[in-house]
């Protein structure tokens, strides 16, 4: 690391471009915890791009969920230059598999747990195709 940089201590927040706020919204509520913080804010004036701020409680991580008026409206597509998914830790196993409880209560599509070696994880999309894993390192690993 360069003299002139510090280091990174957590990741600020993360913003989505959606097709459908509201139906974001409320995925991210149901599938994965995070909470509405605020009304929906209309962004810059003339822009037209209205965002939704979401907390999660447990980890304090904030999701940002844009609706812009002027937006491609297809679906995400992993294998574009960009964003090819976004990975969450749990801590452990028995987590994952709560979580994975936790997503088949709510009828939500998600991979089979996948034991790479040295994790866990499980995958899940949400109502524009954009993929998560929530991922627990088995123990020793990393």
């Amino acid at each position: 690391m360069s003299d002139r940089m510090g280091t990174f201590t957590g990741v600020a927040h993360i913003a989505l471009v959606v097709r459908d706020m509201a139906a974001s919204v409320d995925w991210y509520r149901r599938a994965l915890g995070f909470r509405p913080v605020g009304e929906v804010m209309p962004g810059p004036a003339g822009v037209g791009h209205p965002r939704q701020l979401m907390r999660h409680a447990d980890s304090a991580l904030v999701l940002a969920v844009h609706e812009p008026l002027r937006r491609s409206g297809d679906m995400f597509d992993p294998s574009r230059t960009g964003l090819d998914h976004i990975s969450l830790t749990v801590r452990d196993r028995a987590a994952l598999d709560r979580w994975t409880r936790h997503l088949d209560a709510l009828g939500v599509p998600r991979s089979p747990v996948r034991d790479t070696g040295y994790a866990w994880f499980v995958s899940v999309t949400d109502p524009d195709g954009i993929a998560w894993e929530l991922w627990a390192a088995a123990p020793g690993a990393g």
